[in-house]
C-alpha cells in the first residue's frame, strides 16, 4: 500500500498536542545536528576542492617543478575552513533575524497579498470565515490571511513562530478549484502545523538553509556577475573569478543537496500527522482527500512559478516544484490519500481531470461541487453534486479531566458548532470592530467592563483618564452588545480582536494595558477571570513585539513548581462560594492526581492577586509533559462535582490559553451566544447554566 517504505508515523495520535510539542523540541535539536553535519561536509569539500585546485594549477603552469609546494599551507586551509563556517553561520543568523518578526516577513518576501479580515469581497469573505471558524474551534487567535493571486497551482502554507505572528497563505488555485469542504481540509492541515509547533521549526529551517546554500548562491553570483570591470587585466581576473565561482557553485551544490535532505527529513513525517489532524479537525475525510486528488489530476498540480519555492518547500501543503522522490519534502499524493484510509483509484483522477477541463461560473457558490470562487465543471457528473460527505465518527461522552486534557490542540464537535454559531450570531458591529485596527482596542476594553451599571461609569472614567474622551466614546459604542455576551462568546471575540493589536505602537499598547488594569481594579476586587483576560492580552502584546523570542514551553518540571501549582489549584477550588472543607477536598484531589508526593498543605494566599502574574509565567515555562499533568490537575479542580458552570468552563479555557495550551469549547450548550432584548444577558439555556446552575459536561 505504501511506496518505498513511506508510512505514516505510528504510536502517536496526530492531535496529541503535548506529544507533538515535545517532538517538535526534539526535532529542533536533530535539525541543528543535521545542519552542523551539512556545514562540516560543505566546508570539508570546499577545502579539498581548493587544495586539489591549487595542486592542478601548480602542476599545469609548472610551478610545482620550480620548488613551490603544490599544496596549500595548513594555516591557509584552516583559515578557509573557519572563514567558510563563520560565513555560513552569519548568513543563517542574518536570515533568522530577518524572519524574527514572523510570518508576515515570509509573505512579503514571496510577494503574497494580505486579505483584510473585514473584506466585503464575497470570495475573500468565505476564505476569512473558514480561517476564523477554525481559529475559534482551535481556541487560538486567527492568523493573518494572504493570497498568491497569480499562482494557479493548489497550494498553501503557514509561517510564523507561534500563534501571535502566524500567517496563512493560499494560492488563487485553491480559491478557483477547491470547494469549501476541500479548502477547509487544506486550512485545517495548516492549522495543525500552527497549533502543534511545526511552524516554528519550519521558519527556523529557512534560516539554516540560507547558510547551507550560501556557497552555491555566492558561486552563482560570481559566475553571472561582473566583478572585473576597471581592472588592468580583466581577462586574468575574469578567469580567476569564474574559476573560484565554479568551485563554489560545485561545492555549494553539496550544500543545496544537504538542504533538500534536511527539508525532507523535517517535513515528511509531519505531513502525515498534519493530514490526519486535519481530518480530525474537520470531522470528514473527503474534503482533504478531494484537494489531494485535484492536485494529482489537474495540470497545474501544486506547482509554484512566481518565486523560488525551494526555501519554503518544507512548509507547503504540496510539492512546490519537481524533485526526485528521494529529495521530495512530501509523501506522494497516492500515499497520503491511502494513509487517510481512502482508496486511490486512477479512474477517480481521470474523472476529475476530465470534469475540470472546462469550467463555468455558477450563481450557487455554496453547492457541494462549486469552488470557493464560484467555478464548477461544465460537465459535472451527477454523483459529484449529490454524494454525501464521509464524516469521521465521534462518540459523545461525559467529559473527564483526562478527556479535556486530550482535547487540547484539537477541535471537537461542540467547538466547531460554537465557531459557526459565533460568527453568525454575534452582533455584526462587534464582529466588524474585531476586524478593525482602530476599533479592536475599544472592543477589548468593553469586554472587561462590568455588566453592573453601578460600576460602569467608574470604569469608563478610568478609560477616559488613561486614553482620553474620544476613546471612551469608542468603548461606549460596542458596550451594550458586549456586556450582553455570554462568557462562551467573550474569549473567542477577544481572540478575533487580538491580531489587530499587533499594529498598535508600543506606547499605545502599554496605555491599553494600564486601562485594562484600572478596569479590573475599579470595584476593589480582582476576579480570576478578569485577571486572566488581562494577562492574555499582555502576553499577546509581549510576544507580538518579539515573536522569535516567545516560548510556548520551557525546561521546568512540575515538581519544582509545585508551590505555584498548589496555589492555582487552591484558588480554583475555592471559587463559587465553596466552603473550606469542600475546597480542601477538591484541592487534595487535584494535587494527588498531578503530584502524589507533593508534601504540601492546603492554603490560599490572602493576596494571591499580586503574585498571580509571576505564578502563571513560571507555570508557562513547564515542559510539555509537565503542562499536561498540570492542566489535568486544574481540570480536576474545576470538574470535581462532574458539573460545571459556563463561567468555570471559560475560566479553565482562559487559564489554558495563558499557558499556551489552547483548550476548545467543551460545554454542550445550545442556543444563541448573545442575549437579545434589553433584559437578556444570555440565551435561555445558557442563562440557566450561568446564573442558576451547572451544565452536564460533554465533549
Amino acid at each position: 500500500m505504501f511506496e518505498q517504505g513511506e508510512r505514516p508515523p505510528d504510536g502517536r495520535s496526530p492531535t496529541d498536542f503535548f506529544g507533538r510539542q515535545d517532538d517538535a523540541r526534539r526535532a529542533t535539536r536533530r535539525m541543528l545536528v543535521l545542519f552542523l553535519l551539512a556545514v562540516a561536509s560543505v566546508v570539508a569539500v570546499l577545502v579539498a576542492a581548493l587544495a586539489l585546485g591549487k595542486y592542478a594549477f601548480m602542476h599545469y603552469f609548472g610551478l610545482a617543478y620550480a620548488g613551490y609546494s603544490p599544496w596549500p599551507a595548513t594555516s591557509t586551509m584552516v583559515g578557509i575552513a573557519v572563514t567558510a563556517t563563520v560565513a555560513m553561520a552569519w548568513v543563517s543568523w542574518v536570515r533568522m533575524r530577518e524572519l524574527g518578526q514572523g510570518g508576515a516577513v515570509v509573505m512579503e518576501w514571496i510577494g503574497a497579498r494580505a486579505i483584510d479580515p473585514g473584506t466585503i469581497d464575497p470570495v475573500h469573505r468565505r476564505l476569512i470565515n473558514i480561517v476564523q471558524e477554525m481559529a475559534i474551534a482551535s481556541s487560538i487567535p486567527p492568523p493573518d490571511v494572504y493570497l498568491l493571486a497569480h499562482e494557479d497551482g493548489i497550494n498553501a502554507f503557514a509561517a510564523g513562530h507561534g500563534t501571535t505572528d502566524a500567517a496563512i497563505c493560499v494560492t488563487y488555485g485553491c480559491l478557483e478549484k477547491l470547494t469549501r469542504d476541500e479548502l477547509q481540509g487544506v486550512i485545517a492541515h495548516e492549522f495543525s502545523h500552527i497549533v502543534h509547533g511545526d511552524m516554528r521549526l519550519n521558519i527556523r529551517l529557512i534560516g539554516l538553509l540560507a547558510g547551507v546554500m550560501f556557497l552555491a548562491t555566492t558561486g552563482r553570483s560570481m559566475i553571472y556577475g561582473d566583478f572585473s570591470s576597471g581592472r588592468k587585466d580583466p581577462t586574468f581576473y575574469m578567469l580567476g573569478q569564474y574559476s573560484i565561482g565554479f568551485i563554489l557553485l560545485c561545492v555549494g551544490s553539496i550544500g543545496h543537496l544537504a538542504g533538500r535532505v534536511l527539508q525532507a527529513a523535517v517535513s515528511r513525517s509531519r505531513e502525515f500527522l498534519a493530514d490526519a489532524a486535519a481530518v480530525q479537525f474537520t470531522r470528514q475525510q473527503l474534503g482533504l482527500v478531494g484537494a489531494l486528488r485535484k492536485i494529482q489530476a489537474l495540470s497545474a498540480g501544486s506547482a509554484l512559478h512566481g518565486f523560488d519555492s525551494s526555501e519554503v518547500a518544507h512548509m507547503l501543503f504540496g510539492e512546490g516544484g519537481r524533485w526526485s522522490r528521494l529529495l521530495a519534502t512530501h509523501p506522494t499524493v497516492p500515499v497520503r490519500i491511502r494513509a487517510l484510509g481512502m482508496p486511490y483509484r486512477e479512474q477517480d483522477i481521470a474523472r476529475i481531470a476530465r470534469d475540470w477541463q472546462t469550467t463555468v461560473r455558477t450563481a450557487d457558490a455554496d453547492a457541494r461541487h462549486v469552488s470557493l470562487a464560484g467555478f464548477a465543471p461544465a460537465m459535472a457528473t451527477a454523483h459529484e453534486g449529490n454524494r454525501a460527505t464521509t464524516r469521521v465518527a465521534q462518540t459523545p461522552g461525559t467529559a473527564t479531566p483526562r478527556a479535556l486534557t486530550t482535547s487540547i490542540g484539537q477541535t471537537i464537535e461542540t467547538a466547531i458548532h460554537t465557531a459557526n454559531h459565533l460568527l453568525q450570531s454575534v452582533p455584526r458591529r462587534l464582529h466588524d470592530a474585531a476586524a478593525n485596527t482602530d476599533d479592536a482596542p475599544a472592543l477589548i476594553l468593553s469586554l472587561a467592563v462590568d455588566a453592573d451599571r453601578a460600576w460602569r461609569t467608574t470604569q469608563l472614567d478610568h478609560i477616559e483618564h488613561h486614553l482620553g474622551a474620544t476613546f471612551r466614546a469608542q468603548v461606549d459604542t460596542p458596550l451594550d452588545a458586549g456586556t450582553r455576551l455570554t462568557p462562551k462568546a467573550r474569549l473567542p471575540l477577544l481572540q478575533l480582536a487580538l491580531p489587530r493589536l499587533r499594529r498598535m505602537p508600543h506606547a499605545q499598547g502599554q496605555m491599553l494595558l494600564q486601562a485594562l488594569d484600572a478596569l479590573i481594579h475599579a470595584d476593589g476586587r480582582i476576579d480570576l477571570y478578569e485577571f486572566c483576560l488581562v494577562r492574555l492580552v499582555r502576553l499577546y502584546l509581549d510576544e507580538a513585539a518579539q515573536p522569535a523570542r516567545a516560548r510556548i514551553a520551557g525546561p521546568a518540571r512540575l515538581f519544582d513548581r509545585r508551590a505555584d501549582f498548589a496555589t492555582l489549584c487552591a484558588i480554583l477550588a475555592g471559587r463559587g462560594g465553596v466552603d473550606g472543607n469542600a475546597a480542601r477536598h477538591i484541592w487534595q484531589q487535584a494535587m494527588d492526581s498531578a503530584l502524589p508526593d507533593h508534601g504540601l498543605a492546603y492554603a490560599v494566599p490572602p493576596a494571591w492577586q499580586t503574585s498571580l502574574d509571576a505564578l502563571l509565567q513560571r507555570l508557562d515555562a513547564l515542559r510539555p509533559i509537565d503542562k499536561e499533568l498540570a492542566i489535568e490537575g486544574l481540570a480536576i479542580a474545576v470538574l470535581a462535582d462532574q458539573r460545571v458552570t459556563l463561567e468555570e468552563a471559560e475560566l479553565l479555557r482562559l487559564i489554558c490559553a495563558c499557558l499556551h495550551c489552547p483548550l476548545p469549547p467543551f460545554l454542550a450548550t445550545e442556543g444563541d451566544l448573545s442575549g437579545h432584548g434589553p433584559q437578556a444577558s444570555f440565551s435561555a439555556e445558557e442563562s440557566d447554566v450561568c446564573t442558576h446552575g451547572a451544565s452536564p459536561l460533554s465533549i
